[in-house]
C-alpha cells in the first residue's frame, strides 16, 4: 500500500493546490473602464473592434455576452506617470483611482459606421506610415483589462501609434474556459472582419500580437481567411507574434498547414515556468500547449520561430513578454533583437545571450538574464 499511496497523495495534493489557485484567481477584483477629465501623462488612442454584447448585470456595453455584430470605437488611454516598465496598474471595483499611478479613459469615440471608423483609422495609419498592430486577448479577460494592456504594450514598445483592440467576448472569469474556448471560436469572423477594415483604410503592414487563448482564436482566424481566398488581407500582415499560446500543438500543426505560407516574421513565445499553461495542459489531458512546448522538433517542419523566455518568468510567468522590466529591455533593443534572430550570437551585452537552435525551418531561441556588473539581478522564478 505505502508505493501506491505516495504517488496518490501526490495527485491530491496538487489536485488541492490548483483548488487554492482557482479560488484566490476567482475572488480577485477585476478591471474596469474609469473616465478621467484630465490626463495627466501621455495620451494613447487605442481603437477598438468587439464582438462583446451588453453586460447582463450591468447593462454596460463590451461585457461577456456574444454580439455578431463588430462593434468599433476609439478609446483615449491615459498613461500614468509614474510607473516603471512592466508596471500595469489599472482601476479595480472597489478600489479609487489614481491617474498618477493607475492608467485610466480620458476619451471616448463611438463609430455607428464602419465609414467613421475607416476616416479616423487612416487618419491615424497616415501619421504611423501604413504600420498598425492588432492586439488579441487571451481568457479570462474582460473588456477593459485587455484595452489596458495594449495601451502598456504601446508605451513600454515603443509601437506605432495606430494600436488595434480586438475584444472578443471572454467571460472574465477564472472558471469561464470551456465558456471562453467557445467564444474564442465564435469570434473569429470578428476579427477577419476588423483586419479587413484595417486594410481598406490604408493599413499597409499590420502586425497580429495574441496572447494565450486569443493566440487560438487568431490562428482559426489566419486558417479561415486562407480557406476563404481572402489573400489581400492576409499579405497585409507584416508578421504575427504569439504569447504564451493557449493551442494543442497538433492543431496548430493543421491550423499552419491550412494558412499555407505563415507571414513572417511568426515568433512564439514560451515558457516551461507557465503555471497558466500547465493547468491549460491538465484540463486538456496532455503533457503540453504550443506555449510551454519543450521539443521544438514537433514544429521542425514550420517556419516560425520559438523564443523561451522561461528565465525571466516573474508572477504566474504567462505574459513575462510584457511584465518583466530585463525582458522588455531586451525586446525593446531592436539591434540586439535583430541579431538574435539572425543567430549572430557574436556581439553580446550585459543584459541577455540567447542561445540559438535551428531544427529543419524552426528556430529555437532560449534567453536567459545574466548578472549584471554592480549586482545586477537575475529574472526571477
Amino acid at each position: 500500500m505505502g508505493s501506491v499511496r505516495g504517488p496518490l497523495l501526490g495527485v491530491f495534493m496538487r489536485k488541492i493546490f490548483f483548488a487554492l489557485v482557482l479560488l484566490v484567481a476567482s475572488c480577485a477584483p477585476r478591471g474596469e473602464l474609469a473616465f478621467i477629465a484630465q490626463a495627466p501623462g501621455d495620451l494613447l488612442p487605442v481603437f477598438v473592434g468587439s464582438t462583446r454584447g451588453l453586460d447582463p448585470e450591468t447593462g454596460a456595453e463590451f461585457g461577456y455576452e456574444r454580439s455578431e455584430t463588430l462593434q468599433l470605437a476609439r478609446f483615449d488611454v491615459s498613461v500614468p506617470p509614474q510607473r516603471a516598465a512592466g508596471d500595469l496598474r489599472y482601476p479595480l471595483k472597489g478600489r479609487r483611482i489614481d491617474p498618477l499611478t493607475d492608467f485610466a479613459i480620458a476619451g471616448v469615440q463611438d463609430y455607428p459606421t464602419t465609414a467613421g471608423f475607416r476616416a479616423d483609422l487612416r487618419h491615424s495609419l497616415a501619421q504611423s506610415h501604413g504600420d498598425a498592430v492588432v492586439f488579441v486577448h487571451g481568457f479570462n479577460t474582460n473588456f477593459a483589462e485587455g484595452l489596458y494592456r495594449l495601451a502598456q504594450l504601446g508605451e513600454d514598445f515603443d509601437l506605432p501609434d495606430t494600436m488595434v483592440h480586438y475584444s472578443w467576448p471572454s467571460r472574465g472569469h477564472v472558471l469561464g474556459y470551456a465558456y471562453d474556448r467557445d467564444s474564442a471560436l465564435f469570434a473569429r469572423d470578428g476579427l477577419q472582419k476588423l483586419l479587413d477594415q484595417m486594410r481598406r483604410a490604408g493599413a499597409r503592414r499590420i502586425l497580429l500580437v495574441a496572447h494565450s487563448m486569443g493566440s487560438a482564436l487568431s490562428m482559426e482566424t489566419l486558417r479561415q481567411m486562407a480557406l476563404s481566398g481572402d489573400q489581400d488581407t492576409l499579405s497585409a500582415l507584416s508578421g504575427v507574434v504569439l504569447i504564451s499560446p493557449d493551442i494543442d500543438v497538433d492543431v496548430f500543426r493543421e491550423q499552419a498547414r491550412s494558412v499555407g505560407r505563415l507571414p513572417q516574421p511568426f515568433l512564439i513565445f514560451t515558457s516551461e515556468k507557465d503555471k497558466a499553461l500547465l493547468l491549460s495542459s491538465r484540463i486538456a489531458g496532455e503533457a503540453a500547449r504550443l506555449g510551454n512546448l519543450e521539443d521544438v522538433a514537433r514544429v521542425a517542419d514550420l517556419k516560425v520561430t520559438l523564443i523561451d523566455v522561461g528565465a525571466f518568468s516573474t508572477r504566474d510567468g504567462h505574459f513575462d513578454v510584457a511584465n518583466n522590466p530585463a525582458l522588455i529591455k531586451l525586446l525593446t533593443n531592436t539591434g540586439q533583437v535583430a541579431q538574435i534572430l539572425e543567430g549572430e550570437q557574436a556581439s553580446r551585452t550585459d543584459l541577455a545571450s540567447g542561445v540559438v537552435m535551428t531544427v529543419e525551418n524552426a528556430t529555437e531561441i532560449i534567453l536567459s538574464p545574466i548578472t549584471a556588473l554592480g549586482g545586477g539581478m537575475r529574472g526571477g522564478g
